[in-house]
């Protein structure tokens, strides 16, 4: 109880301190929101549509400018110089939170300062892990996991958990490409992904009083944060382990005859003396958990509202179906290099991530004082863009808020080819014979925007399932 009180009046000192921003040089001041917010991508739309669209959000000691439904110099093509560096410094945007996103040590392509680290990863995730060549040879891959899939719905007599499935088909698909294999820790890493996600994205008092040192380790944040770094530990440890003994029993051989998976590239460049800035073993750490989080956590995120929508829209699932039967011409399996002329389908997933982008609000760090709408920005000062505002932006879309497909006419190889499977095997019903409209769209606040509750479907088998890829 008197430790309570303590910090309460220290807070609330705290609070008293704060000023408030001047208007000669400050945009209009949403004042302490943080009681008003659910879910921080939604609510300062309706706010930011006041004239002036950028808003100044104080949340205690944390401000943040808000450019909600961008305009004029903010709109993409025509941004301040100074806001549009490649390379923000994110593990200074937000006091508090840089010790969640220095989970290892900053070295990864996500949360690596702009500089010859940010460049060199940059340039590695293009031409080495992320080239066209090796996207494709992971196609077979993408076909067993998604046929797996499909097998795995086939057999339910129940209303499935079309959310759980798709995380661990997005799994499965990204350990092939990363490790070669499925992995026996799979299962510890999807638990372990979710909580980092949780961490990096969650909301927690310290971010709000990031000076209040004792706050730290009140919020249970950083021994978190230190239980999920142990746990990584653990398990990257022992994958690079095995894959250190691969490359010692390859040396010598080319490139070319060698059959790499990702963590076995990024080994063979650690040892490449050319690297301008040298790799470590936390550095491949963390580009493999960039890895691991993206192609698990924003593959299955984007199939799930694509899914969402669909059965809140019967007729645009109708007409996908058709055109996917009409493309498949009676055969029973279905390949990527079908997707390609897809053309309605790959509308449907452009429009899923205009209404539902994986990181609704994209912080930047203003690296030198300008100007922005007439407002002066303060160099260090983090920068919110919310993208969720401008996909829902009523100025430069007809019927914002609703699923139109048809006005959109990317590599997202596992994203359309999952999405062709479960539109061509089975119809999709909701549970308990409830209608369309009732199926709640309702979303969680975090690093991606996920459901707020889990997509459970009734799936009834539409043609027979190929019994090989």
């Amino acid at each position: 109880m008197v430790v309570a009180t303590v910090l309460f009046l220290i807070i609330f000192k705290r609070i008293q301190q704060v000023r408030s921003p001047t208007p000669a040089t400050s945009p209009w001041s949403v004042g302490a929101a943080d009681h008003r917010m659910h879910a921080p991508h939604d609510q300062p739309a309706p706010l930011s549509s006041i004239p002036p669209p950028l808003s100044h959000l104080r949340a205690a000691h944390a401000c943040q400018n808000w450019p909600g439904r961008l305009r004029g110099s903010l709109l993409p093509g025509s941004r301040p110089r100074d806001l549009e560096e490649p390379r923000p410094q994110l593990r200074r945007a937000a006091g508090a939170r840089r010790s969640r996103y220095r989970l290892l040590g900053c070295s990864d392509v996500i949360f690596s300062p702009y500089g010859p680290l940010w460049k060199q990863l940059r340039y590695i995730c293009f031409m080495e892990l992320l080239r066209t060549k090796r996207i494709r040879s992971s196609a077979s891959i993408r076909q067993e996991e998604t046929l797996n899939l499909i097998r795995d719905i086939s057999t339910a007599t129940q209303p499935i958990n079309l959310s759980e499935k798709l995380l661990r088909m997005s799994n499965a698909i990204i350990c092939w490409a990363a490790i070669g294999a499925r992995g026996k820790h799979q299962e510890l890493f999807i638990l372990v992904a979710g909580e980092v996600i949780d961490v990096l994205g969650g909301f927690y008092v310290v971010d709000t009083f990031p000076s209040l040192k004792l706050l730290h380790v009140l919020s249970g944040a950083k021994f978190k944060l230190q239980r999920i770094r142990r746990t990584l530990d653990k398990i990257f440890d022992e994958i690079l382990k095995e894959h250190e003994v691969k490359a010692k029993m390859n040396k010598g051989r080319k490139v070319a005859e060698v059959e790499e998976c990702i963590i076995d590239a990024l080994l063979r460049l650690k040892d490449e003396s050319e690297l301008e800035v040298p790799m470590t073993m936390d550095g491949i750490k963390a580009v493999i958990l960039d890895m691991f989080l993206g192609g698990t956590q924003a593959s299955s995120t984007l199939i799930e509202w694509a899914m969402s929508e669909l059965m809140r829209n019967p007729k645009i699932m109708e007409k996908a179906q058709k055109e996917v039967m009409k493309e498949l011409k009676g055969k029973n399996r279905i390949q990527e290099t079908d997707v390609v002329e897809l053309n309605y389908l790959k509308s449907i997933v452009k429009e899923t991530l205009r209404l539902h982008p994986p990181a609704p609000l994209i912080p930047r760090m203003c690296r030198n004082t300008c100007e922005v709408l007439g407002y002066e920005i303060e160099a260090g000062t983090p920068v919110l863009v919310n993208a969720w505002a401008i996909n829902r932006d009523p100025q430069y879309w007809e019927e914002a808020e609703s699923f139109r497909p048809e006005s959109l006419e990317f590599g997202l190889a596992t994203v359309h080819l999952s999405l062709a499977q479960l539109l061509l095997y089975f119809d999709w019903k909701l549970p308990d014979g409830r209608k369309p409209e009732e199926l709640d769209m309702s979303e969680t606040y975090g690093l991606t925007v996920t459901r707020k509750t889990e997509l459970k479907l009734f799936a009834t088998p539409r043609i027979p399932i190929a019994s090989t890829v």
